[in-house]
């Protein structure tokens, strides 16, 4: 199958320990977009990408023109639990961390505004129902919750790419 898997995205050491498992070659093919990578997906151009579920696939998803095959994170998707992520079938995942950052010298007065407006937001009902269309699960962390999670998981995923660049090193010799 060497060169015929076409997949477009930006995380060639995770592809490359993919492609090795599975004795696979795939041929990196780059974009500007999402959109675009969707768009070359759909035409046949390209037989994989590595994308979020968002409001630009999910569509494609329930139509069946387009399907998860595997995640990359630690999470199950919501609808979706029978898809196996990475961690299970090559013992890696990448934590996927979404969060809204501000400057380090915010007074302890807003940022408790933005912790209460948050904690409310995540709970609203157009929220959730779009969080759910999207299959994307709501782990809503407070600033504390989520400083903690931070320095926890950066280095796993420091370690991970240290992994993976050692294999890949290997693979070069």
């Amino acid at each position: 199958m060497s060169g015929d898997l076409k997949l477009s995205t930006s995380l060639g050491l995770i592809t490359g320990q993919v492609e090795k498992r599975e004795q696979v070659e795939f041929t990196n093919v780059a974009f500007k977009s999402n959109a675009e990578i969707l768009t070359a997906l759909l035409g046949g151009h390209v037989n994989a990408y590595v994308s979020p579920t968002d409001a630009l696939t999910i569509p494609y998803i329930k139509e069946g023109k387009i399907r998860i095959l595997a995640y990359l994170g630690t999470m199950k998707l919501a609808g979706y639990e029978n898809i196996p992520s990475t961690q299970e079938l090559y013992g890696f995942a990448i934590p996927n961390l979404l969060g809204i950052f501000g400057p380090k010298d915010l007074p302890e007065y807003v940022l408790k505004k933005l912790d209460d407006a948050f904690a409310k937001a995540v709970k609203d009902p157009d929220f959730v129902g779009v969080m759910n269309r999207m299959h994307m699960p709501i782990d809503y962390m407070d600033r504390g919750r989520m400083s903690i999670y931070v320095e926890e998981t950066f280095p796993k995923v420091g370690e991970i790419m240290k992994m993976l660049k050692e294999e890949e090193a290997k693979q070069k010799k």
